[in-house]
């Protein structure tokens, strides 16, 4: 459509800018920005505007560049004060395009919600541009390869995490779709490992080699007494989020997911898997304190991590699949049982309301054996529960939901929801071994 040149040629004129500059991750954003125009969505439509204002400031930013340093050889600077903030200027217009009726029609045809995605947008857009700033390395895996790069893939992954808030307002998509993206976070993970196995050192975080076993995340660093990147992110994700780490975050916890679906109904556990993982966190925490302390070889320390690892699987294929319940996540995981006891410093719960009738509904899709006879009497989900959200959309009745203090179940909710997209999408962008 003819209305939409002044913005397209907005974005052509800054790719060219980019060109010029020899920023080839940049042009190559610039040039991929119409492509929002084909979601054809109210947030995608405000999130393209935000991006040629955005477009207009740097125009102004070099405009103020070349004014400085033409002021210190004393060349003449009106003309290029009448260029380059026309050009600033057309860009500021070009955005106000989406206003004209014909433009709305096309592009704001759905009544979709806009706060969660452009608030999610913006979240995973930001922690993105810290992430690339604080990080000392280029820790973002496009920026290893192009110049520029970086903000090209946090852009779009900052889409994906807009789109996903929006389709998982409805939580029989959350239900159905968590977990495949979880799955699909998971394929991308180990993809980069195996691509880093192969040679490509690019795809490794640090270059360095370590052992995709979650149990590390807690046993690495106090045998090294260093890198304590992955725990303060593992923290940090479960302060704010609670234990959904386990349910949307972990890279090892989507093939627990797979094995306990091939039963359609969840069975139950004994009693003494909780108790399971405590005396497994233990035991991860004293190998690790005593082979260090004991200087043990670091062949030897890899190799029992790597049979800690091969157990877990174990766990998966001999037990999941038959009782279909996630039993290395709710009985043999020392991460899992951390991150559900931390949880309980995040403000989020899942929680039955008085009007429950006791059905059971929920109970019939818990992979975490969460939902019990008693937990659903008290009204409470049991200690293994990580906010998945399956049981949200099974009950017929909306007895059971998430809870914020303050907020109403709907909005804690949408809430929930922005932040775990977010948190999902800066993962599937910098979680690497």
């Amino acid at each position: 459509m003819y209305r939409l040149l002044p913005a397209i040629i907005s974005c052509l004129l800054l790719a060219a800018h980019f060109l010029r500059a020899g920023n080839p991750g940049l042009v190559a954003l610039w040039l991929s920005f119409p492509l929002l125009l084909a979601f054809k969505r109210n947030w995608a439509t405000i999130i393209f505007q935000l991006v040629i204002f955005s477009g207009s400031a740097i125009w102004i930013a070099v405009l103020a560049d070349y004014w400085q340093a033409r002021a210190l050889i004393g060349a003449p600077k009106l003309r290029l004060a009448l260029i380059l903030g026309g050009v600033a200027c057309f860009t500021a217009v070009s955005a106000l395009v989406f206003f004209t009726p014909a433009l709305k029609k096309v592009f704001s045809p759905d009544d979709s919600p806009v706060f969660p995605a452009i608030t999610a947008f913006l979240l995973t857009f930001v922690t993105f541009s810290i992430i690339r700033f604080k990080v000392s390395f280029p820790i973002i895996l496009l920026e290893r390869f192009i110049r520029g790069g970086g903000w090209l893939e946090a852009f779009w992954l900052a889409v994906y995490a807009g789109f996903l808030a929006v389709f998982f307002q409805s939580p029989a998509n959350q239900k159905k779709w968590r977990p495949r993206i979880w799955g699909l976070f998971s394929f991308i993970f180990f993809l980069q490992l195996a691509i880093g196995l192969a040679g490509q050192e690019q795809f490794l975080m640090t270059g360095r080699l370590h052992l995709p076993v979650p149990a590390l995340i807690l046993a690495g660093p106090l045998y090294r007494g260093s890198g304590f990147f992955m725990l303060i992110l593992f923290s940090v994700t479960v302060l704010l989020v609670g234990p959904a780490w386990c349910s949307w975050l972990c890279y090892i916890g989507p093939w627990d997911d797979c094995a306990s679906r091939l039963k359609s109904r969840p069975g139950s556990l004994p009693s003494w898997r909780g108790h399971l993982r405590i005396v497994l966190l233990v035991v991860v925490l004293l190998t690790a304190f005593t082979t260090r302390v004991l200087n043990v070889p670091t062949i030897a320390t890899i190799s029992s991590a790597a049979v800690f690892g091969v157990i877990g699987v174990g766990f998966m294929v001999g037990w999941s699949r038959r009782v279909g319940l996630m039993t290395h996540c709710v009985s043999y995981c020392p991460v899992g049982f951390v991150s559900t006891r931390l949880g309980k410093l995040s403000p989020f719960r899942i929680k039955i309301d008085d009007d429950c009738d006791k059905c059971g509904a929920c109970r019939q899709v818990c992979r975490y054996d969460s939902l019990g006879k008693q937990d659903i009497e008290r009204r409470q989900p049991g200690e293994a529960c990580t906010l998945c959200g399956d049981c949200v959309s099974q009950c017929g009745g909306g007895h059971i939901g998430y809870h914020f203090s303050g907020l109403t179940p709907h909005s804690s909710r949408v809430l929930f929801i922005i932040l775990i997209t977010s948190l999902h999408a800066v993962f599937v962008g910098v979680a690497r071994i």
